[in-house]
């Protein structure tokens, strides 16, 4: 036998277990052959639902077949996460899964009926850039005299969050507990409400996402003291990233793409191909960029080990800060 008879005997081998393995998706023809339904966990106009839509457009470019978003806020994106758990696992229903759904949402309630378990990790988009933010008559500059200053009055300063539980929450109630600083809680329903508050000097300070909060930073109604993540903001160069004050405080949001556990690794591997290639379009990135978020395609396998490592120590913050939803 020719080598080259060999290699295609060798391919025809491997496209034949490779079929077998996409069970019935595989049997029905190639993946995807229907539209494709995306659940976004939150309301229309959100930075998720945003993200949603620009993934969805692309895909229909790529894939040449519809792709829906469909919106289902609630529970701390759970009752969105159940719905994709629950359905068919043939790669025609995906959601747009964030840090929260997959790390900390499960741990807030009592008995959830979601496990990040249900869901398997089908490509990173990328990390949401978070701002730490106060009112300009806060006597501080960056984290270090933040928390200085709360030491110096424990409880007379107050900070805000999108909701009790939220990464925004999380991450501050982790910087006071490792600086013996105590400041109060003030729960809002979505950012926009608490840093309307903020910058009126009714709440002191806070977490918030860069699409947010940039315009505000730019017209001094805030002042930007420390951002999320290993390193600056490309357009905050003098503003310290946390992990340069406190490196084991290196948690970022991040959005991503799921599916329901069961999905054909084929399937799984041919989504994560295209939204890996996506992802590494100049245009595209710069316009992921402009919301806040920094590009970072990972393999399937890099990408759940990342979802299984973040969601024990989100689960260890949650108890640590005693925040219940239920």
């Amino acid at each position: 036998m020719s080598s080259a008879l060999q290699r295609r005997r060798l391919v025809g081998l491997a496209g034949a277990w490779a079929a077998a393995q996409g069970g019935g998706a595989a049997a029905q023809g190639a993946y995807p052959d229907r539209p494709i339904r995306l659940v976004v966990p939150f309301p229309p106009g959100a930075l998720t639902d945003a993200l949603g839509r620009v993934v969805a457009d692309r895909l229909r470019e790529r894939f040449q077949q519809p792709v829906v978003v469909d919106n289902r806020p609630g529970a701390s994106t759970l009752l969105g996460a159940t719905q994709v758990a629950k359905a068919t696992p043939d790669g025609y229903t995906l959601m747009v899964a964030t840090s929260t759904t997959l790390g900390i949402a499960p741990a807030l309630f009592s008995n959830p009926a979601f496990s990040i378990t249900d869901l398997t990790g089908v490509a990173m988009i990328g990390a949401v850039t978070l701002f730490l933010v106060s009112h300009p008559a806060v006597p501080a500059t960056d984290v270090p005299t933040l928390m200085a200053a709360l030491r110096a009055k424990p409880d007379s300063y107050t900070y805000a969050s999108p909701g009790n539980g939220t990464i925004h929450h999380l991450v501050m109630e982790m910087l006071c507990r490792q600086e013996n600083a105590r400041a109060q809680h003030v729960p809002y329903q979505g950012s926009g409400p608490a840093l309307t508050d903020v910058m009126s000097g009714r709440v002191d300070f806070m977490w918030i996402d860069a699409t947010v909060v940039v315009q505000h930073i730019h017209a001094r109604r805030v002042r930007p003291l420390a951002v999320t993540g290993a390193r600056r903001a490309r357009a905050f160069p003098d503003v310290a990233a946390l992990t340069e004050t406190h490196p084991d405080i290196d948690f970022v949001a991040w959005q991503s793409i799921a599916a329901p556990a069961a999905t054909p690794a084929p399937v799984v591997a041919r989504l994560n191909a295209e939204i890996n290639a996506m992802l590494g379009e100049p245009e595209l990135r710069n316009r992921l960029a402009d919301m806040g978020v920094d590009a970072n395609p990972m393999s399937v396998d890099a990408f759940n080990a990342l979802i299984r490592k973040d969601a024990s120590r989100w689960a260890e913050a949650v108890r640590q800060s005693g925040a219940k939803v239920d």
